[in-house]
């Protein structure tokens, strides 16, 4: 299989398992299926597991159910088969140490309260992923790089989940409504999918937009295309401001 074909077979196995979570998320009265299905995955199904990694917990998250035990194997299994190497990208590093994170305190929230009394974090009881950031390169970041790295690393955006990418977030708004902004201009919906998910984390920390993030989502509800990738991205950005705006279908 020639290297275009095998980048096409991971795309569409990511697809369809953004559209099996999304499924869940949608419906959080079913019970949670695992994501292995009922036969052993693949290697494109694993690569799947371990790309959209820490997103596969966002039912577990949302509806405090535990996540079932053969998807805990399965994301375990993604992890060995695909370990993290030196050739991947910060931003993949951080989606495995999130997801290793996770898999970790089980279900999601855990015993950790070091952060419960900072601005913009998740509170007490949040899974704290741990690592550092190059602060001095992060703060002389202009808004666009700003904005292109958040967008890399939204599965990090995810309820009771803390980390330095995530109090970033709280703290450059500004530069993530920029992004947004630019990517819905350049009709770059998927982009603007994944900044306003990081905005709705923000808002639901206290972190004022300049921007009407329900509006946008709206926006790109109707514009955004038929992607389940940026699907999932737009209802976990909807059900991150359900605490803060009401109710939002």
């Amino acid at each position: 299989m020639s290297n275009a074909a095998l980048r096409a077979d991971y795309a569409e196995a990511v697809e369809q398992l953004a559209g099996r979570v999304l499924g869940v998320l949608r419906d959080t009265q079913a019970p949670l299926p695992a994501v292995s299905g009922t036969d052993r995955p693949d290697t494109a199904a694993l690569a799947a597991v371990r790309v959209l990694g820490p997103d596969l917990f966002a039912p577990a998250l949302f509806g405090r159910q535990p996540l079932p035990q053969a998807d805990r194997e399965t994301l375990g299994s993604a992890l060995r088969v695909f370990p993290p190497g030196p050739e991947d990208s910060a931003e993949a590093r951080w989606r495995d140490r999130t997801t290793a994170a996770l898999l970790a305190h089980g279900t999601g929230p855990g015993p950790d309260h070091s952060t419960a009394d900072l601005p913009g974090t998740a509170g007490a009881g949040a899974v704290v992923v741990a690592g550092t950031v190059d602060d001095e390169e992060d703060a002389e970041l202009p808004w666009r790089q700003r904005a292109q790295r958040m967008a890399r690393l939204a599965p990090l955006a995810l309820p009771e989940v803390d980390g330095p990418f995530q109090q970033r977030a709280c703290r450059h708004v500004r530069a993530l409504s920029q992004g947004t902004t630019r990517s819905l201009l350049r009709r770059d919906y998927p982009t603007a999918a994944r900044l306003v998910r990081w905005l709705a984390l923000a808002r639901s920390r206290g972190a004022a937009s300049a921007l009407d993030v329900p509006a946008v989502l709206d926006h790109l509800r109707l514009w955004g295309g038929g992607g389940a990738r940026t699907a999932l991205d737009l209802a976990i950005a909807r059900r991150l401001l359900a605490g803060t705006e009401g109710a939002l279908r």
